[in-house]
């Protein structure tokens, strides 16, 4: 692998937050929800490196050793710093409200990377808006493809692909990636499908569908109070 291939080469949450973006570099219907997403995705990950484990619906510390990643230690610190114990959504809400600046921490990562640029608008000198234009496009491109034929190829999923296609589900991703492919309809069926989660196998899959009721349960609350 070449220096250029190297720096190109993105992590699962990364993967997540350029999805969530559109070509133009916005986050548009996902941008309240894909916080919640991306709280989901990172503590799948700190289970996946067995820092924490979900007991009982509720959010264990078994390591707090550092991951040396940024955004998985500050949500991991967070969750060790905590003398009472919570339940997943609890969570969930919690690490989204403290305003950990995990999205900003993988954006940085992601224009450090020359994949995204990034635009500062202001309107009458208040309200300012920022944007992510994509620079890398064909990145993106083939990251949507493999995704697309994983999907409606009927290939066998992993525990990241099951992950993000719930990220990507709850967070309103799935027809701003995929809408102008050819078999939508199956794809959209197939991760309607697979993300059921009716009958698990496996304990990742238990852990997934945990976290995507977790999830889902912690956008509808929020929705909620923004609106009452």
């Amino acid at each position: 692998m070449d220096k250029t291939e190297k720096n190109t080469e993105l992590s699962f949450l990364e993967k997540i937050v350029l999805l969530a973006l559109d070509d133009k570099g916005w986050f548009g219907t996902a941008e309240h929800k894909i916080k919640f997403g991306l709280v989901g995705a990172i503590l799948f990950e700190l289970v996946q490196l067995k820092r924490i484990e979900i007991r009982d619906g509720d959010l264990y510390v078994i390591d707090s050793k550092p991951t040396d990643i940024v955004v998985l230690d500050r949500v991991l610190n967070l969750i060790g710093s905590s003398k009472k114990v919570r339940g997943l959504r609890n969570w969930i809400q919690r690490i989204v409200y403290k305003k950990l600046m995990l999205r900003k921490q993988i954006l940085k990562q992601l224009l450090q990377k020359k994949i995204i640029r990034k635009e500062e608008y202001t309107l009458m000198f208040v309200f300012y808006q920022t944007k992510f234009p994509l620079v890398n496009v064909e990145l993106k491109r083939t990251l949507r493809e493999e995704i697309y034929n994983r999907i409606v190829g009927d290939s066998i999923f992993l525990d990241n692909d099951l992950m993000l296609l719930v990220v990507m589900n709850n967070c309103k991703m799935v027809r701003k990636n995929f809408g102008g492919f050819i078999q939508y309809l199956k794809l959209r069926g197939k991760i309607n499908e697979v993300t059921q989660f009716h009958d698990p196998q496996t304990e990742p899959e238990r852990t997934i569908k945990q976290l995507q009721t977790a999830i889902s349960r912690a956008i509808v609350a929020s929705n909620v109070s923004v609106h009452v």
